[in-house]
């Protein structure tokens, strides 16, 4: 659990960023620092160190950026505490806010082909979402099988081709949906995986999963959009693998959904908050060999 506070929760102390600087020699140390102030677990923190100078905390008062500064001075890291302009936009929409951090190897990805940080605020969202969608199932239907793995990867990189088809970020089109399931390949991502970029928007098909069901929700509920079609497939599997009235598992799924959507207008305004434009990183970085996202 992150040990900072929001900003403004006491006292409305200043916003800043803490960047570290340097690793220095007791690597496990500073990984184990940063877990306890960000939450983020030790695979993401250690690929963090790999990064710097990088952002590990944005927009937290100053007092607990100062403390964030001296608890990694002390495990013999070089860091500092300033402003939020020390950071780049897409390292704001990959770090700043409440919502779970992306998957190291999505992070890595977004930042290899210069995502547009809205696209990656974006991602974070819906990969959020999807993930208090998929333990809600497991509370509710512990015996269905759910590709867990499958729906937070999916819910990641759904929209990856909008790095390449930018107004689609802003506008309408379904050229990202083709061209992200094709650079995910081209990175050496599993068909399993990589599926997720061209089905998101379409659920009608007879071979369309659980897995692809909950991507699409996910992405549709953070908004607070709800589509009751999509919603009805989605209780037509529970209630076959629970055996619950369909009435029952309709009013269960309604009510989360509620709870989550109720949340919108909060992630529309982080949603909003970045711009449409690349990142660190630059269009060439879309040519690279292949690789491992």
């Amino acid at each position: 659990m992150a040990v900072v506070r929001e900003v403004g929760a006491e006292g409305g102390a200043p916003p800043a960023t803490v960047v570290l600087v340097e690793v220095g020699p007791r690597v496990p140390d500073v990984v184990a620092v940063m877990g306890r102030l960000t939450g983020r677990g030790a695979e993401h923190c250690r690929f963090l160190t790999g990064r710097v100078p990088v952002a590990v905390l944005c927009d937290v008062p100053e007092e607990d950026a100062e403390a964030a500064v001296a608890a990694l001075r002390a495990a013999g890291a070089t860091a500092e505490a300033g402003g939020p302009v020390r950071v780049s936009d897409l390292d704001r929409a990959l770090v700043q806010g409440r919502e779970r951090p992306l998957p190291p190897e999505v992070e890595r990805l977004l930042r290899d082909v210069g995502a547009p940080p809205r696209l990656a605020a974006h991602l974070r969202l819906v990969h959020d979402v999807a993930c208090e969608l998929v333990e809600w199932i497991r509370q509710y239907s512990p015996d269905l099988v759910v590709d867990r793995e499958a729906v937070l990867f999916g819910a990641a990189t759904h929209d990856i081709g909008k790095a390449l088809h930018v107004a689609e970020l802003s506008g309408p089109g379904s050229a990202h949906e083709k061209a992200g399931r094709a650079l995910l390949l081209a990175r050496g991502v599993a068909p399993r995986l990589a599926r997720f970029a061209a089905t998101h928007g379409s659920w009608t098909d007879g071979a369309v999963t659980m897995e692809d069901l909950l991507v699409s929700v996910a992405d549709k509920v953070w908004k607070g959009k709800r589509v009751t079609e999509l919603e009805d497939l989605v209780v037509d599997r529970l209630a076959g693998a629970t055996g619950d009235e369909r009435w029952e598992v309709f009013l269960a799924l309604d009510g989360f959904l509620g709870e989550v959507a109720a949340d919108a207008d909060r992630r529309l305004a982080f949603h909003t908050a970045f711009p449409v434009v690349r990142g660190a990183g630059s269009p060439a970085a879309l040519g690279r060999e292949p690789g491992r996202a």
